[in-house]
């Protein structure tokens, strides 16, 4: 409890009318200072009771409505306040915005509770134009004594959230060659037959078989006891990879790289919480990684990827030259060096820089998407989902990595954004611009390319309008 102004000018007149009586030895000052202290004694006892009672009995809510919403949307917030009694002083009960949130001015977020009154509430209109799942988990309460010479503050806990999305795009294409297809993550198998939910085959009935397990029709049909076994569900980890280096901010605002890639990942963590299945994240910016977790299959562990995915932004710095990341593979240097068949000086010097590998291996396995798909094959001791999401400017790279996931990881999905469609070319599409479909041509090789390794499969992830116009030009090409 805190005195006011008021209360140090009555102080101050109290002091004076004392300092006053005592030079001129008079008694009447002194007792006008008598009677001002005893006014502000009685004042402070009043106070300190009407804020106990107020501390005692005030209740507040807060309501937030709709509880999702995307980013730069306004959302009503609902505050309400209430006392089981009554109380002899004012109240008002405010409340408290978090910093990410642009809310109105003090007046038209606070419930002002006069003395006699006991509820009020007040409705106001906020700005959300950050990313994530917003708190308002607090109001502060300020009660002022009947005769405003004392005044409290408090604070209250509130529990109020509403989600706050980015931009998402609209119509969504993932498919491959062109195709759309259905869900990525779906039911999965252990190879293993027992009790369980998926029916695997029939056989003949042995001694120790359960009655329970007795396929009764086809036991009927065959007129021999028949067992039906059934294929045991597992739980695979799901290993996500998601680029957000700088060049995922190609394209409009809201529709970018990575609003697609955020996208898929989001539906990816959807399907792994409704299995169950443990997810680990990681997610790769231009030089380093950026953020690391799990794995973990609790529920926190779902909604803290969700919301850092939602949340997340491209790497500020600018990346590297594409061209300077495309070393050329032994293989491809291999066959190049046949073709330098003769003997002209020309061929004898490049010659031995087409046999060296060492510069390739090691400029590919010092980028950060090499690594972190190397890192989350590596820590993985169980049948695993391996997802990566990324684009396809940096074709070597990316390659490569899937290369050592295809022989550590037990599936392999690579989602690839064309960058061609998204490029500032795109906007030329519909006049005519031929590169816009020889650029996705040239990405359909690669994604093919990828697909010729074990256990992998790469789609495409790209906006349906430019995905049916690109697959139109190509058919014409043809």
């Amino acid at each position: 409890m805190l005195p006011t102004r008021r209360w140090a000018a009555f102080a101050g007149v109290a002091c004076f009318l004392a300092v006053y009586a005592v030079v001129l030895d008079e008694p009447t000052p002194l007792v006008a200072a008598c009677g001002l202290v005893a006014w502000l004694v009685v004042a402070q006892v009043e106070a300190v009771g009407a804020m106990r009672a107020v501390d005692r009995d005030l209740s507040a809510s807060v309501s937030v409505e709709p509880t999702s919403v995307f980013v730069g949307d306004r959302a009503a917030v609902t505050l309400t306040a209430s006392l089981s009694e009554a109380v002899d002083a004012p109240v008002e009960v405010e409340l408290v915005a978090p910093p990410s949130v642009n809310a109105p001015e003090r007046a038209r977020r606070t419930v002002s509770l006069a003395p006699g009154e006991t509820e009020g509430s007040v409705t106001c209109s906020v700005e959300l134009p950050v990313a994530g799942r917003i708190a308002f988990d607090e109001v502060a309460v300020d009660i002022d004594g009947r005769a405003g010479f004392f005044t409290e503050s408090v604070t209250l806990d509130a529990d109020a959230r509403c989600l706050v999305e980015p931009p998402a795009p609209e119509g969504i294409h993932v498919g491959r060659g062109g195709e759309l297809v259905g869900t990525t993550f779906g039911d999965h198998s252990s190879d293993q037959t027992g009790p369980g939910l998926v029916p695997h085959e029939t056989r003949q009935y042995l001694p120790g078989d359960t009655l329970s397990q007795i396929d009764w029709k086809t036991t009927a049909r065959m007129n021999h006891p028949y067992i039906r076994e059934f294929e045991s569900e597992s739980d695979y980890l799901l290993s996500l990879v998601v680029d957000c280096g700088s060049h995922m901010n190609r394209g409009p605002t809201g529709r970018t790289m990575l609003s697609y890639a955020r996208e898929i990942a989001l539906g990816l963590v959807d399907a792994a919480e409704s299995h169950g299945d443990p997810v680990s994240t990681q997610f790769v910016g231009d030089d380093a990684m950026e953020w690391e977790f799990g794995p973990s299959s609790s529920s926190n562990a779902y909604q803290t990827v969700r919301r850092r995915l939602l949340s997340m932004e491209p790497t500020a710095s600018p990346r590297r030259p594409v061209d300077a990341s495309r070393p050329v593979a032994p293989e491809d240097a291999r066959k190049r060096s046949r073709l330098l068949d003769d003997d002209s000086a020309f061929a004898a010097t490049l010659r031995p820089y087409l046999r060296d590998g060492e510069s390739y291996v090691s400029r590919v396995s010092d980028r950060p998407l090499f690594d972190a798909v190397k890192s989350a094959c590596s820590r993985s001791n169980r049948q695993d989902h391996l997802v990566l999401v990324t684009d396809d400017s940096a074709k070597v790279e990316t390659y490569e990595a899937v290369v050592v996931a295809s022989k550590r990881s037990s599936q392999t999905s690579v989602f690839l954004t064309p960058t061609t469609f998204f490029d500032d070319a795109a906007d030329a599409v519909d006049a005519g611009a031929t590169d816009f479909a020889a650029g996705f041509v040239a990405f359909e090789e690669f994604r093919k390319r990828l697909e010729r390794l074990p256990n992998v499969t790469a789609y495409e992830v790209a906006p349906k309008s430019a995905m049916a116009l690109a697959t139109a030009r190509a058919t014409t090409a043809e």
